[in-house]
């Protein structure tokens, strides 16, 4: 289902949707989708088995004529409330013998059709 989305929510887990399975064909293992946390929320939260590499996701859709990559959607406000959100996951769930990563994902998009997915892996740190 490409079009004709009921809200925001459907449509950005429409998009979610394609980021995961995507995710799965490179091996990750996912673990939680829309991770709520007290200062924020968390789209995808992805285990890289192999590694021990928790991957805490981003997903940003833009359309490809607006001349804005879905990166740059993702600035330092949103860094440190999927940061917080990271923390307070690994808190909860008592995950020390990991190491993390935040990913971006970017699905790029014309019209309602996704033209393509590119997921920037450790696209920022946790200060």
């Amino acid at each position: 289902m490409q079009g004709g989305f009921k809200n925001k929510r459907d449509k950005g887990g429409f998009y979610e949707d394609s980021v995961v399975e995507l995710l799965k064909k490179n091996g990750l293992k996912i673990l939680e989708r829309n991770y709520f946390a007290k200062f924020g929320e968390v789209d995808i939260i992805a285990e890289d088995v192999k590694k021990r590499v928790l991957a805490f996701v981003e997903v940003k859709a833009r359309e490809s004529s607006c001349g804005v990559h879905p990166f740059e959607a993702v600035d330092e406000r949103k860094q440190k409330k999927i940061i917080l959100a990271a923390k307070e996951y690994m808190m909860a769930h008592n995950i020390q013998a990991h190491f993390i990563r935040f990913d971006v994902a970017g699905v790029i998009l014309t019209g309602s059709k996704i033209d393509s997915i590119e997921v920037l892996e450790d696209a920022f740190q946790a200060g």
